[in-house]
């Protein structure tokens, strides 16, 4: 498949945004949403991250296609609660896409919270705008949320953690948790940090009762998870 070819695939592909929710721990009341992207491509449903793997490698593409996204996600929400929009960095380093960004995001910014990704690259100019980005964030005054910490392959950064008002704890601790309970000491240490810098911590991948009740004792203010999904309605 040429280059147009995959363009015109990708733009013309049905598109639906799922909003999991985000909850108090412990009331399990909504505190706000995160909006999760699918892709059906020839009755194929592919997820954002296989489709964006190809796409840092076309920057005009994957600009113009994560503008259409992030526009359908606002227009659809009802704005009763945060709304969490993954964005990656790579789509924040021209000056026509900074100037839309800051437009978009400026005027949705009391209720919007982003979540920083990375890209799966741990390389220096990748690291570098991961920064920028964060840093043109927060002097914005833009609520921002470290994704994915602790997940296989990202990079650590202390930077990037110290300049988040989350931090999303990645699915894979509760997975290391439930093969080996010892790692429960290392979360506890890492929660209690994030709550001593005077930041929240998100727990991800919450997928059943078993999970669930295994963190209900963590000092964490949210979780999200599918288990989640069956108890509350998605907007």
């Amino acid at each position: 498949m040429n280059s147009i070819e995959f363009k015109q695939l990708i733009l013309n592909a049905n598109y639906y945004t799922k909003y999991e929710p985000i909850l108090y721990k412990d009331s399990l009341e909504i505190y706000g949403y995160e909006a999760l992207s699918k892709f059906d491509i020839n009755n194929d449903v592919i997820s954002t991250e296989d489709i964006f793997k190809k796409l840092h490698h076309n920057n005009k593409l994957f600009f113009e296609l994560e503008k259409r996204n992030k526009q359908l996600q606002v227009e659809n929400f009802d704005f009763k609660s945060k709304l969490f929009l993954n964005f990656d960095a790579d789509i924040f380093v021209t000056c026509e896409q900074q100037q839309f960004w800051e437009s978009f995001l400026l005027e949705h910014k009391t209720n919007l919270v982003v979540e920083i990704t990375e890209n799966g690259s741990d390389d220096e100019t990748s690291a570098t705008i991961m920064k920028n980005f964060s840093l043109w964030l927060k002097k914005k005054s833009i609520d921002t949320a470290l994704d994915d910490f602790a997940q296989d392959g990202s990079m650590f950064s202390f930077f990037m953690m110290n300049n988040s008002k989350y931090i999303k704890i990645d699915k894979s601790f509760i997975k290391q948790i439930n093969s080996n309970e010892n790692y429960i000491h290392y979360l506890n240490g890492i929660l209690k940090t994030i709550k001593l810098n005077g930041q929240y911590s998100i727990i991800e991948g919450v997928e059943s009762k078993y999970d669930y009740d295994m963190i209900k004792s963590l000092d964490c203010d949210f979780v999200q998870g599918y288990y989640f999904d069956t108890l509350v309605t998605i907007v």
